[in-house]
């Protein structure tokens, strides 16, 4: 009787572990396509700057409903802002891994104080980011990815993937699931509660940003159309003349 115990506890385990393993096979393989519709992580890893103009899903009534335009070091965090607040047109130079000193221009002089709108220009700027590098995230060592199901939507067959962080990415955590299409890697929806609101995302329009490199540029949301957000353009650069981080 005791071995025949043994026998089946030992066969749950070894199934369990199998089962485990099978999951992480999907997972290793569902970043594996998720990588190669942004182009690959060695270049996604490899590019120093990166350059978008976009409108909509503003977060603060500090900024205006126009375009805005961030520019920004990834290895360094120096940062340039450029939109506007009602009518003034704002600068901001700021580092987003807190380092160093900043400078806010607005209608083309420099700001003594403005800590609200240099607040929400920080803030924007992550939003914008947990978008527009929504495939890319899946890098972060606080990431998972995990699969859940398959499903048939108007033709595409797609992985249901939940997408989950324990700490904070990009100033905010994540709780949402992904909708990946399987043929391209691409991910063509994305649904998370921002606070208390269910957002749901159609992803569409991935541009080549220069190196081969893919991101998504279009986020239609469904259920709330402040929410939605277009990246008009979106540009990866070797080199940037540093006065565009010290000078209006």
């Amino acid at each position: 009787m005791i071995m025949k115990k043994l026998s089946s506890i030992l066969l749950v385990l070894i199934l369990s572990l199998l089962s485990h393993g099978r999951l992480f096979a999907q997972d290793d393989s569902l970043n594996k396509e998720i990588w190669r519709s942004v182009g690959g992580q060695d270049k996604w890893n490899s590019l120093q700057y990166l350059a978008f103009s976009a409108k909509g899903n503003n977060v603060s009534e500090e900024l205006s409903n126009e375009e805005r335009k961030f520019l920004f070091n990834r290895s360094t965090g120096e940062c340039r802002f450029d939109g506007y607040s009602e009518t003034d047109q704002v600068t901001y130079l700021f580092n987003f891994k807190g380092n160093g000193t900043d400078k806010l221009f607005i209608g083309g002089k420099v700001a003594t104080d403005g800590q609200e709108i240099k607040k929400s220009i920080k803030t924007q700027l992550f939003v914008d980011l947990n978008l527009l590098l929504l495939p890319t995230l899946i890098e972060q060592k606080s990431i998972q990815l995990k699969n859940q199901e398959e499903q048939f939507i108007g033709g595409q067959k797609l992985t249901v993937a939940s997408i989950t962080s324990s700490s904070p990415v990009l100033g905010t955590k994540l709780d949402g699931i992904l909708y990946i299409d399987q043929n391209t890697g691409e991910i063509i929806r994305y649904d998370y509660t921002d606070k208390t609101e269910k957002i749901s995302y159609e992803v569409s329009k991935y541009k080549e940003i220069g190196d081969g490199i893919r991101l998504p540029s279009v986020f239609n949301s469904t259920n709330n159309a402040k929410k939605s957000c277009v990246f008009s353009s979106i540009s990866s650069f070797v080199q940037v003349e540093q006065k565009k981080f010290k000078e209006l």
